[in-house]
């Protein structure tokens, strides 16, 4: 009786779908070529691409895992190209082979370009040979990647992914990726930043943007054809608005971490921060205006958009906490608003403190033009320190461009070695210079407007006073309107900045 014909699955297998020298088309040509030469049948093929044989043993990537488990019976050998294609550690081989020996009639295992093939005691030597130094060299490659992104973090070499929204990807003069700003989207940028300075809140700058259709990170960076979990959105929200803000990248510096939460600032081997770029979108005034402007609103937490006349600057003078709006319409359908001390988890509402919100306004006018006549207006203004950043940023730059140019050879001609050392002399003394220069730290300072807080607030509408107490953190506690138990509180800091008691 005629032996049946062995039947055969092309094995192929790619980690990195762009290397062309082991592309899945040329691994199973090789695959083909034995079982032409044996008379074999070709039973399938079993191709997984993007699948790592470090990380996924045979039995668990998509298609070839799926013929071990559920058609074993359509085969009789297994052909790869090499056995690394198969295997990248001992243990995965030695349960394969088990495999295939206890299988009913048992498999055989053949590489094409290593030749051997587990029929015969050599060939199962040598494939245990061919594992071990597979493995060897995978660990090998996995720690050259982890010294090479540890390497990466101490330049100014742009690691990949998406770039931070204001900057864009280009490459690094001396190899490799780096940043640099982007004109579109730093235009965006710069005009949360300049209504953030004006006093604006993260709900209005997200409208602005959207209506003036500036792109949203998700949709500047999205690339079609890739799948996402929710729909790409043009709305700005005022997440992404405080989140963009709030981020050292956004003034050209590198973050290192993994999560939102554990990002810093990635350090050189001085211990200097590393920027990608030799100045932010903003200048270092500005940034810190920014900076404060959202810590301010940060702490009182309140809308500039539709929010009640006074809601912030009135609070209940026993509990201390704020007082909100609230209407009733009586059996005439008149409507009456008051400002009532609410109920909250775990605190009752302070009994009979509700105030007639025309009342209340009557008396916080009278307050503020009797106590706080005297009182200037001020601007808190950011005053830069000087450290000489930027000047020796340009110097390390320039040492470097020298070095560069000497390690290409630039300098070799003669009298070159000395026009090297002078010019690296020359930036190093200045560097020196630099560095003795006396500091001084950046600071703010409170500047008269020229008018006090009850001329300016005389002549503002009621949204303009609001912001204008809120600002100052000028608040009004109130106990009583009959007889009239008040007090009007201005923090300590506006005082003593101005000196007064």
């Amino acid at each position: 009786m005629k032996e049946p014909t062995p039947r055969a699955l092309l094995v192929a297998r790619l980690s990195v779908m762009t290397d062309e020298s082991t592309s899945p088309e040329r691994q199973l040509e090789h695959g083909r070529a034995v079982v032409q030469a044996r008379r074999w049948t070709e039973a399938g093929v079993a191709t997984d691409l993007d699948v790592s044989a470090t990380k996924y043993s045979p039995f668990d990537r998509p298609e070839l895992g799926n013929w071990l488990k559920n058609r074993s019976h359509e085969f009789d050998a297994i052909v790869v190209w090499r056995l690394d294609r198969l295997v990248r550690s001992s243990n995965d081989l030695a349960n394969l082979i088990d495999w295939c020996e206890h299988q009913q009639p048992p498999k055989t295992l053949i590489s094409a370009t290593e030749g051997f093939d587990l029929a015969t005691p050599f060939g199962k030597a040598m494939a245990t040979i061919i594992a071990a130094l597979g493995e060897l060299e995978a660990g090998t490659l996995s720690t050259r990647v982890k010294d090479s992104h540890t390497a990466l973090r101490k330049m100014d070499r742009w690691p990949g992914g998406q770039p931070p929204y204001g900057y864009r990807i280009v490459d690094h003069p001396r190899g490799g990726k780096t940043l640099e700003i982007d004109p579109v989207t730093s235009e965006a940028v710069k005009i949360m930043g300049n209504m953030t300075i004006a006093g604006k809140s993260q709900w209005e700058i997200a409208a602005r943007l959207t209506a003036d259709g500036f792109p949203t990170p998700a949709r500047y960076y999205f690339k079609p054809g890739t799948s996402r979990k929710t729909e790409v959105s043009d709305t700005w929200n005022q997440s992404s608005v405080g989140k963009i803000l709030k981020s050292p990248a956004t003034q050209g510096f590198k973050l290192v971490g993994r999560s939102v939460k554990e990002r810093r600032l990635a350090r050189g081997a001085d211990g200097s921060p590393i920027r990608y770029t030799p100045k932010g979108i903003f200048t270092d005034e500005e940034w810190a205006q920014i900076q404060d402007g959202l810590k301010t609103r940060s702490r009182t937490r309140e809308r500039s958009h539709g929010a009640a006349p006074l809601l912030g600057i009135v609070f209940c003078g026993n509990c201390e906490d704020r007082l909100y709006r609230v209407a009733t319409v009586n059996q005439n359908s008149k409507t009456y608003s008051y400002y009532r001390c609410v109920p909250k988890t775990g605190k009752p509402r302070c009994i009979g403190y509700t105030f007639l919100e025309s009342a209340t306004h009557e008396l916080l006018d009278e307050l503020v033009c009797s106590e706080l006549a005297d009182l200037p207006v001020t601007e808190r203004k950011f005053v830069p320190g000087e450290d000489y950043a930027d000047e020796l940023d340009a110097v390390a730059r320039a040492m470097t461009s020298v070095r560069d140019e000497f390690d290409i050879g630039l300098y070799d001609y003669d009298g070159g070695q000395g026009d090297y050392q002078d010019r690296l002399s020359s930036l190093v003394d200045k560097r020196k210079r630099l560095q003795s220069l006396p500091r001084r730290e950046a600071r703010y300072v409170h500047e008269p407007t020229g008018e006090t807080y009850a001329d300016a607030y005389l002549r503002m509408n009621r949204g303009e006073g609001r912001a204008l107490l809120l600002k100052a953190g000028i608040r009004l506690y109130m106990h009583s309107l009959q007889p009239v138990n008040a007090r009007l509180f201005v923090p300590a800091e506006i005082l003593e900045a101005l000196n007064v008691s």
